[in-house]
């Protein structure tokens, strides 16, 4: 469940404030989700190479600082951002939107928020996390965003205990929102 709670954490944001536990949470449309994978995951992936790096052997992937697995998602990432912010607002709820709207947004939400979903990483964890990215390497950077949002909403099908552990809501296949 660890592994699960890591591409959870990085599918999702957790603002200062946001009240992302809140029951009636809004659910976030498949393409957002994506799009959050796609603005979080170069961030993500370094911090967590350097959390990682005492328990992960120094050719692992996730050690890498820089390197092709990293440059895809990095080209991927400021596109991803209109429809990043779009979910970090449903997530975070509407008094965020106005401060998302501003320029300065974009380069430091990922720096800002990947500490927090980096510090839920044990030492032990990190292994499983190496083989899934070392999985997941070979894939363009869009389908790897596909894949972890639609197992984090299959996860979310599961009822509503899965549900309430995952940090978002990803809507049912089909459903606009």
């Amino acid at each position: 469940m660890r592994l699960m709670h890591f591409f959870a954490a990085v599918a999702a944001i957790a603002l200062p404030g946001a009240t992302v536990a809140q029951t009636a949470r809004q659910c976030v449309p498949q393409r957002e989700a994506e799009a959050l994978f796609l603005y979080m995951a170069p961030e993500v992936i370094r911090q967590t190479g350097q959390t990682c790096a005492a328990n992960l052997p120094a050719n692992a992937l996730l050690r890498r600082q820089s390197g092709p697995f990293l440059a895809k998602f990095q080209t991927e990432s400021a596109g991803a951002w209109p429809l990043a912010r779009s979910a970090i607002a449903r997530i975070a709820g509407a008094d965020v939107r106005q401060i998302l709207d501003s320029q300065f947004a974009q380069p430091v939400v990922a720096a800002m928020v990947a500490p927090l979903l980096i510090q839920q990483i044990r030492a032990q964890d990190c292994g499983s996390i190496e083989r899934v990215v070392a999985l997941v390497e070979p894939l363009p950077a869009r389908n790897a965003a596909s894949l972890v949002t639609t197992i984090l909403q299959l996860a979310g099908d599961n009822g509503a205990e899965a549900r309430r552990r995952l940090p978002i809501t990803i809507c049912p296949a089909g459903a606009t929102r």
